[in-house]
């Protein structure tokens, strides 16, 4: 059982985050132990309790990165989202080449546009927990310590 829900106005945000030019940004540990952050465009959530994106380069950064350390962050605003909505989320990334068609079509054209022969691959993300902030008010939600183990 999880506690994580991103349908509803979490899934409208994510999901047409980068229609709107406003992608969300993954935080990262990168492999010289210093943090990194990537805009990413294809951001779709995949499960409830999943996020999937797309990640055009699988030799270098993200990629091997999350292979040695999967703990990874996302973070979206936009005044211009319905209800004004600020998400701040936690989860551990994973390659998932099982799901490369899936996550290819679902992004926006201008996405597939950045990788045309299709070289990239499908990451998953379980996430662990979200702040939401919007008109609605504030939102924590947390994985049960059961399934986060």
């Amino acid at each position: 059982m999880t506690d994580i829900d991103l349908t509803g106005d979490i899934a409208l945000a994510i999901d047409g985050a980068a229609e709107r030019h406003s992608a969300l940004v993954l935080g990262y540990v990168a492999d010289d132990g210093t943090p990194a952050l990537s805009f990413r465009g294809s951001t779709q959530v995949h499960s409830p309790d999943q996020l999937a994106i797309w990640v055009r380069k699988r030799d270098d950064g993200l990629i091997p990165a999350i292979e040695q350390r999967p703990h990874v962050s996302l973070i979206y605003h936009s005044p211009d989202t319905p209800g004004s909505i600020y998400l701040s989320i936690k989860g551990r990334a994973k390659v998932t080449p099982e799901l490369d068609d899936l996550v290819y079509s679902r992004m926006i054209q201008g996405e597939r546009d950045q990788d045309p022969e299709r070289k990239g691959v499908a990451v998953l993300i379980d996430v662990d927990s979200v702040l939401a902030a919007g008109s609605a008010g504030v939102v924590q939600q947390v994985r049960s310590e059961a399934v986060k183990a």
